[in-house]
């Protein structure tokens, strides 16, 4: 009894999910913002990517479906693709599994966890001599 209690307790609701995207003092060319653009820029279009994947054993992502995955491997080429310098108003949604799913998917390893990351925004491209918004934004 003990031993399900102290499980239910390390397996809270809460998930924290971190993406490392380069600092403003990098050169690379594309920024990522998740509010709008000060500045006069043109607007190249909307752009949504999703990676779809599994989970092996209730942890192992192969497909690489997790935020930092979805953007430097889906989104970010594709706003390059589209000639944009960055994109803003970005959104994402993943899908998230609580600790004691990924325990029994671990133990029932034959089952792999369907998983996927979807990300959305505008891509724009900036006037000369503007630039990306504040704290918000990344460049990569």
């Amino acid at each position: 009894m003990a031993g399900l209690l102290i499980l239910m307790a390390l397996a809270g609701c809460t998930s924290v999910n971190v993406v490392r995207v380069p600092s403003m003092g990098d050169t690379r060319e594309v920024f990522v913002t998740t509010s709008d653009v000060k500045g006069p820029y043109q607007s190249l279009g909307l752009v949504q990517t999703t990676r779809r994947g599994v989970l092996l054993f209730g942890f192992a992502d192969l497909a690489s479906t997790d935020l930092e995955g979805g953007l430097h491997e889906s989104l970010l080429p594709e706003v390059r693709r589209m000639g944009g310098d960055g994109i803003m108003n970005v959104r994402f949604q993943q899908t998230q599994y609580p600790l004691p799913t990924r325990i029994l998917f671990a133990l029932l390893f034959f089952i792999p966890l369907p998983s996927e990351v979807t990300f959305s925004g505008e891509v724009v491209r900036l006037a000369p001599g503007a630039v990306p918004a504040s704290a918000d934004t990344a460049s990569r």
